[in-house]
């Protein structure tokens, strides 16, 4: 009767001590909150603040004029504008082709760091430090070192082929910054795929080994599928960074010739700081923001379509 008593009193004790833990100690849901209360304030009532100022028309050199509200005016001017859809293809294939070849050369990468032969850690480091460079640093060192017609590496090389160098940023602009921002991000993909890499299970590796599949039939149907989730987080980030691409076209090409070199992120660099029209740049600001959840839900639609819904 003791043990049963002494078992009740203890039992009793355990559920006193929960409630007290359960009174004192707040549900992990309430700690999130001061985070997502920053990240709140820190992103939203910006864009709030953007959207209000696309609606009114505001230049700063000319305050005689004032602040006033015009409706969707600011949208119609930007969208009838002849340059707009020049912009809006130039960002499009900057984004496009360069996500694809950071991803095909991040995963290229990501394999052959997966492998051990001498000297990995160097040739990591060095495959990872451009990622480290500042994109205006970035664009100054493939203007003037690698670009140059007249000093550059590529007017060295073109010289021992016995051919003329060539001005790439005057006669194919886009293209020397699509080289300039794959250069750039390629070894962030290969670091998060190298990551989804070293996951594997090696038991899954020698199951498959042991069925007779070879390294291609590894790589589709053992290794992809491991890596879906790395590579929606690796697009999904690559996405956002890429279209954000400024340093290089301001320090490399001012977006010229012309508009041959601008993007959208440039386009309201050129608008709002150079015609000083806040209204017009704000209305440019919404249209990214509304152009990238686009470019966002067409690309998971299409990786879950060609995945068979694995993503999620």
């Amino acid at each position: 009767m003791k043990t049963v008593g002494v078992m009740n009193q203890a039992s009793t004790d355990v559920s006193r001590s929960n409630r007290t833990k359960s009174i004192l100690t707040p549900p992990v849901k309430r700690l999130l909150w001061p985070s997502l209360i920053f990240v709140g304030i820190l992103t939203q009532i910006p864009f709030l603040v953007t959207i209000y100022y696309s609606f009114q028309d505001w230049n700063i050199m000319r305050p005689d004029k004032g602040v006033v509200f015009t409706g969707f005016s600011n949208f119609a001017k930007i969208i009838k504008d002849p340059a707009f859809l020049e912009v809006i293809k130039n960002t499009f294939l900057l984004t496009a082709v360069s996500l694809i070849i950071c991803l095909v050369l991040g995963m290229s990468l990501a394999l052959l760091m997966n492998r051990n032969f001498f000297g990995k850690g160097i040739v990591r480091t060095m495959l990872v430090s451009p990622f480290f460079i500042m994109p205006a640093v970035s664009g100054i060192i493939w203007k003037t070192m690698i670009l140059n017609p007249n000093f550059g590496f590529t007017s060295y090389i073109a010289g021992l082929a016995g051919g003329k160098p060539t001005d790439w940023l005057g006669a194919h602009p886009l293209g020397s910054i699509m080289s300039m921002v794959s250069w750039q991000w390629t070894p962030f993909f290969m670091l998060v795929l190298l990551a989804g890499l070293q996951s594997v299970p090696e038991d899954l590796m020698e199951a498959s080994l042991l069925d007779g599949a070879k390294k291609i039939h590894q790589f589709f149907y053992v290794i992809v599928p491991h890596l879906l989730r790395y590579l929606e987080v690796v697009v999904l980030l690559g996405l956002i960074f890429i279209m954000q691409t400024f340093g290089e076209i301001y320090v490399c090409t001012s977006g010229g010739p012309g508009y041959a070199s601008t993007n959208l992120p440039f386009y309201v660099y050129r608008v709002g700081f150079q015609g000083w029209d806040v209204g017009g740049a704000s209305a440019i600001g919404v249209i990214i923001v509304i152009i990238t959840l686009i470019f966002m839900t067409v690309l998971f639609k299409f990786l879950r379509r060609t995945f068979g819904g694995e993503l999620s």
